[in-house]
């Protein structure tokens, strides 16, 4: 572990991040970095989330420390007025800042987790909030990347798989059996032919897609397969429920068996929330979250919550992750001005 290094150098408190390996399920050491930060008792620790600062404080500022798996980016490095290595922008840019701004006295609580990078079913939030310990919060910031620009609320995420049955034969005579791989290309006929569908909240646009990630079937190439599967993404908009977006899923695939594999919600845009509108006046370009944040998490709860992190969204998930410090500096002297 690198030695713990000054406030406020941004660029260095996000490396002494980055070099903390914590892939998904892997997050301990990162979170023994975080808690051996932060001084005093924290609020909550039950190893996967601490909670640390002002129990009253009406705004929660949140951040996974998980990563996804290295790509010979580790260690990182400062480099070109970047910090460069796994994880760099997707968060641990944005934990920085909110452990800069923890050591600093900013008045907020302060919501450090594990396991956002896998299926929401994984999340360890909804222990924190069975705790309520997050009762009175008005406004939940997620310094998810968003490039220092406010992401208002975020799409749902809907991962399934779709099987498609037919009965085995010799490839020779395929007329005797029925080949699963020819069901499955016309059971995604229609969601080859589906356009994106724009979805417009309190002036901003959303885009509903649904795309076909993966695909399996056959044994052998002198077998007609009995079995094809195809996995499929649909990130629906806010205002569509999880149930809705499974109903509307199986309308566009009908003659497949679909079965669920992960459905994570969406979440509003929370713009019309007073102390949203109170970082507007500090951050006023707004975009919506094409993508899903946990956001969804805290507003399934009845919390308000926005995106706003320092993370370059085009370097996210890259192997050539990287954050400007420059936007290390903008999201902490906006998030302090903001809970000043």
């Amino acid at each position: 572990m690198t030695p713990a290094v000054p406030t406020p150098d941004l660029a260095a408190r996000t490396l002494q991040l980055v070099d903390v390996a914590s892939e998904s399920w892997q997050e301990a050491d990162a979170m023994e970095l975080v808690r051996s930060l932060l001084p005093g008792e924290a609020l909550y620790d039950d190893g996967e989330v601490i909670l640390w600062g002002d129990a009253t404080a009406p705004v929660v500022l949140a951040g996974h420390v998980d990563t996804i798996p290295a790509q010979g980016n580790l260690p990182g490095r400062i480099e070109d007025g970047a910090v460069h290595g796994v994880g760099a922008s997707d968060m641990k840019g944005g934990v920085a800042v909110m452990l800069e701004l923890a050591l600093a006295g900013a008045p907020a609580r302060y919501a450090f987790f594990t396991r956002e990078e896998v299926p929401v079913d994984e999340s360890p939030l909804p222990a924190l909030f069975e705790s309520g310990l997050l009762e009175g919060t008005r406004l939940a910031v997620v310094l998810e990347p968003t490039d220092c620009i406010l992401h208002a609320g975020c799409l749902g995420n809907l991962q399934a798989r779709v099987d498609f049955h037919g009965e085995s034969a010799h490839s020779a005579r395929p007329w005797t059996g029925r080949n699963a791989i020819h069901e499955l290309v016309r059971g995604l006929a229609g969601l080859v032919e589906l356009e994106p569908l724009d979805v417009e909240l309190d002036g901003l646009i959303y885009r509903e897609v649904v795309s076909a990630v993966r695909v399996s079937g056959g044994i052998a190439a002198n077998v007609v397969p009995a079995l094809a599967s195809a996995e499929l993404n649909f990130r629906f908009a806010p205002g569509r429920t999880r149930a809705e977006a499974e109903a509307r899923l199986r309308e566009l695939v009908p003659h497949g068996k679909l079965i669920v594999l992960s459905n994570s919600p969406s979440a509003p845009p929370s713009l019309t929330n007073p102390l949203a509108q109170r970082l507007r006046e500090l951050v006023p370009e707004v975009a919506p979250k094409q993508a899903w944040t946990p956001v969804a998490q805290f507003a399934e709860q009845g919390i308000d919550a926005i995106n706003y992190g320092p993370g370059a969204t085009a370097y996210a998930h890259r192997v050539d992750e990287q954050i400007p410090v420059a936007n290390l500096h903008t999201a902490y002297d906006t998030l302090a001005r903001f809970l000043s």
